[in-house]
């Protein structure tokens, strides 16, 4: 898995915590500049997806799914073999981004792992996307975004991207957004470094075994020219126990590489989603300070005049008010999301250290295993009443040829 410049369902995220305090009824969709909807306090609205098989034999990757729901505007209650494309749950999410600037939306999962072509790598991508649209679903704002509903009901054809603009001179007064902010950046870039290091250490372990392999070649076959019969047996026992131990260094890489590196991958990704996500927010203050000064003009300019255009001016003070009730919510909503991503990352990172420290156990116990296998053959050849001539005829014991192989180090 390539570090960034960016199945089953989690337990603790089953379908069965779908159950959220709904939004309004969304009659159309929320335009950048319309006020954030109201959040009523009733319960019972939900949205269930599950993602049922992944077929990775094409270029781009098809998901297919179910959903249930009893949200409003929804034309049914459940929908099954649905099928999207891993490019059409991109739109998606750039959609539910550029909509939704009060909420921080889960970086999309890669669409490949450190297993790649394996049957282990669609499981993982397969179990990462159900993950994703499970928190999407729960949401109680992104589960009434009509993308989201045109997403499941129709074929999904918004294409492009989004970017915002937002002024660098806008004074932010709350200190926890802000900070969430920084922090976020600085997040990044240590991701971006715990990533990298790890699939170093990845690359390391793989040539690890490679040396292993080869090491474990010409051992076998020294063993098969040697005359000594208990020599030549622990020769080419060694030869193939270091070619199985080889094997599992490349399993233990590629197991680490996405434990690991494919998590600090992937939260660099969102903590870059965060930051933008909260600079976005500077945006959406900066239309409220042109509104107060647009409404403040017209203001001075009715007085100029001494004129009744008193419908323009009460236009431009429900666009400031809408704005600043805008501005209110999303920073309010902010907190909460900020509060959600940071356990879910907790979350994730644990079972990812959880992972790694299981599968490095089993991995190590297989090859100490496969070590102590060996120990009999080697202490075969030194049991038998093996003797060693060297300069003169001097007969040795090993531990003496040990000691004169030290003199001769010296």
């Amino acid at each position: 898995m390539a570090v960034p410049q960016e199945p089953l369902v989690n337990e603790n995220e089953s379908l069965n915590q779908t159950r959220q305090v709904s939004t309004n009824k969304v009659s159309r969709p929320r335009q950048r500049n319309d006020p954030l909807p109201k959040l009523p306090q009733e319960e019972g609205y939900y949205l269930r997806i599950s993602i049922t098989s992944l077929d990775k034999n094409r270029r781009d990757p098809v998901f297919k799914f179910k959903a249930i729901t009893n949200l409003p505007r929804f034309k049914h209650t459940s929908y099954s073999n649905l099928e999207r494309t891993y490019n059409e749950f991109e739109r998606l999410y750039n959609s539910l981004a550029y909509s939704n600037p009060e909420c921080i939306v889960p970086a999309l999962p890669f669409s490949t792992t450190s297993y790649q072509g394996t049957e282990e790598d669609e499981r993982r991508v397969k179990s990462a996307m159900q993950k994703w649209v499970n928190r999407v679903s729960i949401n109680p704002i992104l589960c009434h975004d009509e993308e989201l509903r045109s997403f499941i009901e129709t074929d999904f054809a918004r294409s492009g991207s989004f970017r915002f603009r937002f002024s660098l001179e806008v004074k932010d007064d709350d200190t926890d957004l802000s900070q969430a902010k920084s922090t976020s950046l600085m997040l990044e870039v240590n991701f971006i470094d715990v990533a990298r290091n790890v699939q170093k250490l990845a690359k390391l372990r793989k040539g690890l075994a490679i040396c292993n392999t080869e090491f474990g070649i010409k051992s076998h076959g020294l063993g098969t020219v040697e005359k000594h019969p208990p020599l030549s047996n622990g020769l080419r026992k060694l030869g193939k126990t270091l070619q199985i131990i080889s094997e599992l260094q490349r399993s233990q890489a590629i197991s680490e590489a996405a434990a690991l590196g494919d998590f600090f991958s992937y939260y660099a990704v969102n903590a870059h989603i965060v930051k933008e996500t909260l600079a976005n927010r500077l945006r959406i203050i900066t239309e409220h300070e042109n509104a107060v000064k647009e409404t403040i003009s017209k203001k001075r300019y009715m007085e100029r005049l001494k004129s009744s255009t008193s419908i323009k001016s009460d236009k431009a003070e429900n666009y400031e008010q809408n704005l600043e009730a805008r501005v209110k919510r999303v920073t309010s909503n902010l907190h909460s999301e900020l509060q959600n991503y940071e356990d879910n990352r907790t979350q994730d990172f644990i079972k990812a250290l959880k992972e790694y420290a299981h599968k490095q156990i089993i991995f190590e116990k297989q090859q100490l295993k496969e070590l102590e296998n060996l120990r009999p053959d080697i202490n075969a050849i030194t049991k038998r009443n093996v003797r060693t001539y060297t300069l003169g005829e001097e007969e040795l014991t090993p531990r003496a040829v040990a000691e004169k192989l030290n003199i001769y180090a010296k």
